[in-house]
């Protein structure tokens, strides 16, 4: 149902605090069309939103540009896009947000404006996907949050589920937007995190008829080893373990669930492979892969990679932390759903 809701409380915060290693520069001022992501954003948001806001690091991070907007820079740095979240509500004059990361260019403002619309009953307002998943970052956040994210910085608990659960959040169920935004919500969450994701998005863009002025005789670059739109998992770990014997079992499991999967070696040139949904290598370090590291109770029990490099951990021992999902590595079917749904997002 469709709340009335003031138009001059449509307030919109754009994320940009975030470190961008995976990419290895600032995602906001990647080019995008005939400006840069940033800007994008904020010219695709300014019909619908009088107040946009960017959360940044520092207050002067892009001044430069000269954008309608106001900045608020972390009050807590380094503590992840909660502390974004945080800075902002304490900010703005706005009772409530909507809040979008600067690495996620395709949601559309029709997305905020109904989760906006929403009574405020709920102090947060998200998307709740087909799959269960939720989208916990592109939503709406109200002032009243303020205390308890405080509160789970304040012992280092960054995770986005607990906070929506100590809040109380209101989900809309994706079959709900079908009427609202035809953009799928693959697309629209669609996350720009390393170079080829950055490709990808471009290709987006192209095919929306969006990519460059009619002047500009820029070309679409290179993709390197890594293809593009076939995701690249890596088993990664200790080098005594196993991971090949564990690559041919969740090659199994995958062919079972009707999901397309092949093994290749980690020296190979995936360039030319287009005839499945998915890549599983060992002991591919590469960027643009996906890494899922296996721990052994017998060999190592804390990874071995940063957290922030990973997507997964999978152990034999019940390995359990807040930033990344775990699984069970004697059960590979347990890896299933995460997999299918980063084949879903990843590759439309």
């Amino acid at each position: 149902m469709l709340h009335e809701v003031n138009v001059m409380s449509h307030a919109l915060v754009i994320l940009c605090g975030g470190k961008s290693t995976r990419i290895g520069t600032d995602k906001a001022l990647l080019p995008f069309g005939d400006c840069c992501l940033i800007e994008y954003l904020v010219r695709k948001f300014q019909p619908d939103f009088p107040k946009i806001y960017l959360s940044v690091q520092q207050k002067n991070d892009y001044a430069h540009l000269n954008l309608p907007v106001t900045t608020i820079g972390d009050i807590y740095g380094n503590a992840g896009p909660l502390s974004g979240i945080f800075s902002a509500l304490s900010m703005i004059s706005e009772e409530r947000a909507f809040f979008i990361s600067v690495d996620t260019p395709f949601v559309e403002p029709a997305l905020g404006l109904y989760l906006l619309s929403q009574p405020q009953e709920h102090p947060i307002w998200a998307i709740e996907r087909a799959n269960d998943q939720l989208e916990t970052l592109s939503a709406v956040y109200s002032k009243s949050c303020i205390p308890q994210i405080g509160k789970a910085m304040l012992f280092h608990q960054y995770s986005f589920n607990r906070l929506h659960e100590k809040c109380n959040a209101g989900y809309v169920p994706e079959n709900e937007l079908a009427n609202i935004c035809p953009v799928p919500l693959n697309e629209q969450f669609f996350n720009i995190n390393t170079r080829t994701h950055y490709y990808h998005a471009l290709k987006l863009l192209s095919e929306r008829g969006e990519l460059f002025d009619e002047d500009s005789n820029l070309e679409l670059p290179a993709t390197g080893n890594i293809i593009s739109f076939i995701p690249v998992v890596s088993l990664v770990g200790d080098s005594i373990i196993d991971k090949k014997t564990f690559c041919i079992q969740l090659l199994e499991a995958l062919k079972k669930d009707g999901i397309k999967a092949a093994i290749f070696d980690s020296e190979k040139d995936f360039s030319n492979i287009t005839n499945v949904d998915l890549i599983l290598t060992c002991d591919l370090e590469d960027e643009d892969c996906f890494k899922i590291e296996l721990l052994s109770s017998e060999l190592n029990e804390t990874p071995l990679h940063p957290l922030s490099g990973l997507v997964a951990i999978a152990s034999d021992f019940g390995y359990k932390c807040e930033e990344v999902p775990c699984f069970d590595f004697r059960k590979p079917k347990s890896l299933l759903g995460f997999l299918k749904t980063l084949i879903r997002d990843y590759s439309h």
